[in-house]
């Protein structure tokens, strides 16, 4: 147990790259009473995203930032460290992703005495609450190449991209820009009678108490990335709590199913 002040149930390190603004304001807003978040930056330039290069080395940066930032987060001896990013962690497909996971997991348990949550992971995870769901409606900030990219593991672990759609931003810190009328735009245009559930990826774009809202316009799930990292964390430690306003998963699902 954390023996931080505030931080009485559990302390958190979130990961994100440095030029992420949206995990942070969307977790604080959705974490209960005694847990506490300690937010640590991989260090990565403001890139300008403008083609399908770019995009592709603005991931590559991220990854290479990984372990160090993995390092420096696990020095406030976290209870567990949330990776805040999805894109690589699910770059090349469910294989890669696997790999990427275990050695970052390995580092914490074996420097940290701790483990992770890996948005791909949590991804398998948080959709095992939704056993009927088969296809799925995507929405990103990503350009193209990284919509493959979900497309590919999506379908490695067993699901059917029906349709995705993404913002193209024009830059990392340019998602969190992005409005819910456009990002609303999107999942409109992805969903259809054909669709059992919306997922969207890319941390940096603000959707958990949108995807609450399409809900219930919707009458089916709607999954943020970062509400599922932090079910996912939450579950992974012992915290039950079922939070309300952002999406049926924190709400109705109290742990991880086996």
């Amino acid at each position: 147990m954390s023996l931080d002040y505030y931080g009485y149930r559990k302390k958190f390190a979130l990961l994100v790259p440095s030029t992420n603004t949206a995990v942070e304001v969307e977790y604080n807003k959705m974490k209960p009473e005694g847990v506490v978040l300690a937010t640590r930056g991989c260090v990565i330039p403001a890139f300008k995203v403008t083609n399908e290069d770019e995009f592709v080395g603005m991931v590559k940066a991220i990854g290479d930032a990984t372990a160090q930032g993995l390092r420096d987060a696990l020095t406030c001896r976290p209870d567990h460290v949330i990776f805040g990013y999805s894109a690589e962690t699910f770059w090349d497909g469910k294989e890669r992703s696997d790999r990427e996971f275990a050695k970052y997991n390995d580092i914490a348990k074996q420097e940290g005495h701790c483990q992770i949550t890996f948005g791909a992971q949590a991804i398998m995870d948080a959709l095992k609450c939704y056993p009927g769901v088969k296809r799925i409606g995507v929405v990103t900030p990503y350009m193209p190449v990284g919509d493959n990219m979900v497309v590919k593991f999506l379908g490695d672990i067993g699901y059917d991209v029906v349709r995705i759609a993404g913002h193209s931003s024009p830059g990392p810190v340019e998602i969190a820009h992005e409005s819910f009328g456009k990002t609303r735009q999107l999942v409109k245009d992805v969903d259809g009678d054909d669709v059992d559930l919306i997922l969207q990826a890319g941390t940096n774009l603000y959707f958990v108490e949108l995807a609450a809202q399409l809900e219930k316009e919707l009458g089916k799930p709607v999954l943020a990335i970062n509400a599922l990292t932090f079910w996912h964390a939450l579950r992974s430690n012992g915290i039950p709590d079922k939070i309300y306003g952002f999406g049926s998963l924190l709400e109705e699902h109290t742990s991880i199913p086996q």
